[in-house]
């Protein structure tokens, strides 16, 4: 299981997860082919074949999503560039690559891929079309649907603004021309800003004149999606060149609360949790790192028993805790707390707990320097 969703098959080295919000999405298109689309375009089927049709074109076209995704993944792979996964949720799919392209180029070449392999489905299903016209009247139909859904899609990903490919190709050229990363990703946001604005103003007045509620609070959420990525792909930016050349040893705490391993559990509440306000702590085994306990360890445990269990009993042991070293860049530190959903590492070297470092240290350090930046 993976946080939001569950990992459905590895391809090439590449797991997909599926998001819990992608059934959502699916089952929305599978009824709007089994009930509206497929029922006007050919009248002459069954409601049960109606669904099949739907179901089938529902499945092959999350798979041209797949495919469109697997495409940017492995020309990011023959660039060098690591990819940790895909993801497949409401609002489509998503390649999360580990680092961004060193340069223009690759960017260029990595985002086009997925257009260029969509539009490439869509003329074969285009083709499929026109061959199975007169033998296969419903597959024909499916892969109508299916070549002009593909070919959309490549289209709607080429407009030129954050998150969507054509953002990001724009971004390469703009890379490339001024040599300035920085500068050319301000640009391709403000652009995505805009569209995404022009969206949820979009979707208002389609709801207000055609009183389309679902058209227009789709338009609305997407708008809503594209908005929040275009700002957040800036932020992220800067917040990585903030943090170019620091080290996790520059901003961690070294002075840090350990806690005895043999600590019963409402020691452990009174003594550590409630008077330092402090929700998670090292375990020691006299002088060795042995784990670490949190407060949803010990909410684990019936309240009757937290006199007669010790902290032994719940933490979770160190080879199991995800840990930091010394000399990791605080980028990368910030990327493991978010892919592991844990704003509190410990920093270990040769299993000595040197201490401990938080998301909002990095924060921190990101807001005093851009504020000197500002100044």
């Amino acid at each position: 299981m993976r946080p939001g969703g569950f990992q459905l098959l590895r391809i090439g080295g590449i797991d997909v997860t599926i998001d819990y919000s992608w059934f959502v999405i699916f089952f929305l298109v599978l009824y709007t082919m089994a009930e509206s689309y497929f029922p006007r375009v050919h009248s002459d089927y069954s409601t049960g074949q109606y669904w099949i049709m739907g179901s089938v074109a529902a499945l092959l076209l999350f798979v041209s999503i797949l495919l469109h995704e697997l495409a940017h993944s492995f020309v990011a792979l023959r660039q060098g560039i690591r990819v940790e996964g895909i993801r497949l949720f409401i609002f489509g799919g998503l390649a999360e690559v580990a680092t961004d392209a060193p340069n223009g180029r690759q960017e260029f070449l990595i985002s086009l891929a997925g257009p260029a392999t969509s539009m490439g489905l869509g003329a074969f299903f285009l083709a499929v079309h026109f061959i199975a016209g007169g033998v296969a009247a419903a597959a024909a139909g499916i892969a109508w649907w299916l070549g002009w859904a593909n070919i959309l899609l490549a289209l709607l990903n080429l407009i030129p603004g954050f998150p969507l490919d054509g953002g990001r190709i724009l971004r390469a050229f703009l890379w490339d021309h001024w040599d300035d990363m920085a500068r050319a990703t301000r640009v391709v946001s403000r652009i995505g800003n805009a569209f995404a604005l022009f969206l949820i103003i979009l979707g208002i007045l389609q709801f207000l004149l055609t009183r389309s509620l679902l058209s227009g609070l789709w338009l609305v959420f997407i708008g809503m999606f594209m908005k929040q990525s275009a700002v957040g792909s800036y932020q992220s930016l800067m917040l990585k060149r903030a943090l170019e050349g620091v080290e996790v040893r520059q901003i961690m705490s070294a002075e840090v609360v350990k806690v005895d391993w043999l600590t019963p559990l409402d020691r452990l509440i009174q003594d550590y949790i409630y008077r330092r306000q402090v929700t998670r702590f090292p375990v020691f085994n006299r002088e060795e790192f042995v784990g670490m306990v949190s407060l949803g360890e010990v909410k684990k445990v019936s309240r009757a028993l937290w006199g007669f269990k010790q902290v032994r009993d719940v933490m979770i042991p160190v080879d199991e805790v995800p840990c930091l070293g010394p000399t990791d860049p605080a980028g990368e530190a910030l990327s493991r707390m978010a892919a592991a959903e844990d704003g509190y590492m410990p920093v270990v070297e040769d299993g000595v707990l040197l201490g401990i470092v938080t998301r909002r240290d990095i924060l921190n350090l990101f807001k005093i320097k851009s504020d000197l930046g500002a100044a």
